[in-house]
């Protein structure tokens, strides 16, 4: 079975969804034997870090893959936590119970033989089969073992962990062995991927789960070995999947060498409008995920027709507080001068204080020569708020248009340690704030990397004023590490939580200083404010709804406009 990074991507969102949590990298996950995300599992996964303590049964986990008969004991402990699990997250979640008895009869309806059947094939078709009301054959040792499986749900993590070690030694004379005691337990290889067949699906580890830290460096260098073949496998995925780059080669590797320093070492940029040349010839993820980017475009225009009346209200409200701004701040003032209109009052300082400034002028004066640019989140952490976050963007860029301001909307999500900036429309392109729609999230979100880079692109430009509009959920993230030299040696820390917001916090801070204004629109939840009002400082909005967003949004470009 191949699992393409799509399918992945699409497991990884399941979990955080039923975990309540994007903050985590997950170590499993679940796969139906067509490469498809399990849905119900899936939930389980997640619903094991939200209702638990995670670290014990990480560690049990992680200890029991020193045992050659790894697969088979975590195989029985993702058993054991799916009853339990599913009680806890009943009541959050009614439609498990349909998801659970799907799931049941697909297990039921793959089943083999007693005696064509490993272990864990004959208790996990038991299991399931009694969900939907069948009978297995099992010995009266298995059920035994299958009762002591049905973890209660009044055990907290640790107790979990000490009754799967009691039926270790009970079943198999053998105990969760120590994770450093080499002396008894010799560290066998850890591949990338250990799977444990799990009925209708398959659970798998996410990532590497190496034992020492320095495995986790060792594995970033390893694709400095084979960079050249890795580059060109890679730039052939970025536009199989998200399209053509706009820079040529040569012109891109200028500009990765100039912006992927410091901490965005063996970092990558592409930079597309989406467009892709006439063939056949990308593999079935990159396909995958362009079907799901039609199939978004279409989600994203019909939540806009459906709610047209209220954003047309929101881009007239918005577009009359800009407006309002405009004119209010183009005019005129007073300017002592050598000439103009004499002031009478001034007459007597040219003769007793040689002052020869006695006249005045009018100078007129306006924002002048401005231009936007609007930066969408597009990482994977939006995947619940897709069409709302393609409807924002649409409403800003739409009603600055209508105010006759250049604007460029982009979107940016990372994926495979490339930061791709997806451009709808560029400043003189007013007809095409419909390409808006052609969001899509996906992947992660280097935040510092992608600001970095606009800022390059916008500075690039020949405008007098630049306004930036962030619409984020202000929660940077990546997998690939913030790398820091001391010394002759490179350190490497984990690109998001506190090391994430001070890194995208210091971007900002650098663009403001070239007098960049920029603004940030929290997509998140209330509680992602704080992390956000430090990368972002007083210049943030939250929107807690669709009725208040223009007059959110609205308030702060007014504020700033009248700063320039």
């Amino acid at each position: 079975m191949n699992i393409d990074s799509i399918q992945e991507q699409r497991a990884k969102n399941i979990i955080w969804n039923a975990a309540g949590d994007y903050h985590f990298v997950p170590d499993y996950a679940a796969y139906e034997k067509d490469g498809e995300p399990s849905l119900y599992f899936n939930c389980i996964i997640g619903s094991v870090h939200r209702y638990y303590n995670y670290a014990p049964i990480h560690d049990m986990l992680l200890r029991l893959g020193r045992l050659r008969e790894a697969n088979l004991f975590r195989g029985l402990v993702w058993l054991g936590l799916e009853r339990c699990t599913y009680e806890h997250a009943l009541t959050d979640r009614p439609l498990l119970t349909t998801l659970r008895t799907s799931y049941s009869q697909t297990v039921w309806d793959q089943r083999t033989s007693y005696w064509d059947q490993e272990l864990f094939d004959r208790l996990n078709t038991a299991h399931f089969g009694a969900v939907i009301g069948h009978h297995s054959r099992l010995s009266k040792k298995e059920q035994a073992l299958l009762a002591d499986l049905e973890f209660d749900s009044t055990l907290t993590s640790e107790q979990i962990v000490e009754h799967m070690n009691h039926l270790m030694e009970l079943y198999f004379h053998c105990s969760i062995p120590p994770l450093h005691d080499k002396r008894r337990f010799p560290v066998f290889p850890v591949r990338f991927r250990k799977a444990a067949l799990h009925g209708g699906a398959l659970i798998t580890t996410v990532q590497n789960s190496g034992d020492t830290e320095q495995k986790k460096q060792l594995t970033l260098w390893l694709p400095a070995l084979r960079a050249e073949t890795r580059n060109q496998k890679l730039r052939q995925f970025l536009e199989d999947s998200f399209g053509l780059s706009l820079y040529a080669p040569e012109d891109l590797e200028k500009l990765e060498k100039k912006l992927c320093c410091g901490g965005h070492r063996y970092c990558h940029l592409h930079v597309t409008r989406g467009e892709f040349r006439h063939s056949s010839s990308a593999d079935s993820g990159a396909r995958t995920f362009r079907s799901a980017a039609l199939l978004q475009e279409k989600k994203n225009i019909h939540y806009h027709q459906i709610n047209l009346s209220r954003h047309m209200l929101s881009i007239s409200r918005l577009t009359d507080r800009i407006r309002n701004v405009l004119q209010c701040d183009t005019g005129s003032a007073e300017e002592e001068s050598k000439y103009g209109i004499l002031r009478p009052d001034r007459i007597w300082q040219a003769e007793k204080l040689h002052h020869e400034k006695i006249f005045f002028r009018n100078i007129p004066f306006s924002i002048g020569n401005l231009s936007v640019d609007i930066l969408l989140d597009a990482s994977a952490s939006q995947q619940n708020r897709q069409e709302q976050i393609a409807s924002q963007g649409y409403i800003i860029a739409e009603s600055l248009t209508r105010c006759g301001i250049p604007v460029r909307v982009c979107s940016y999500c990372t994926t495979d340690g490339c930061t791709v900036l997806h451009m709808f429309r560029d400043y003189e392109e007013p007809q095409y704030n419909d390409h808006i729609f052609q969001y899509i999230s996906a992947g992660w979100n280097r935040d510092s990397l992608a600001i970095r880079l606009t800022g390059e692109r916008l500075l690039a430009s020949d405008y007098d004023h630049r306004l930036l509009i962030i619409l984020s959920d202000c929660s940077p993230n990546d997998d690939h590490r913030l790398v820091e030299s001391k010394g002759s040696l490179p350190f490497f820390y984990d690109y998001g939580g506190e090391h994430g917001i001070t890194d995208t916090a210091k971007e900002v801070s650098l663009l403001r200083r070239q007098d960049v204004s920029v603004l940030a629109v929290c997509t998140g939840r209330e509680k992602d404010l704080p992390a956000a009002r430090r990368i972002y400082g007083n210049d943030v909005v939250w929107a807690s709804s669709p009725e208040r967003f223009a007059d959110a949004v609205g308030y702060l470009i007014q504020q700033k406009l009248r700063h320039l």
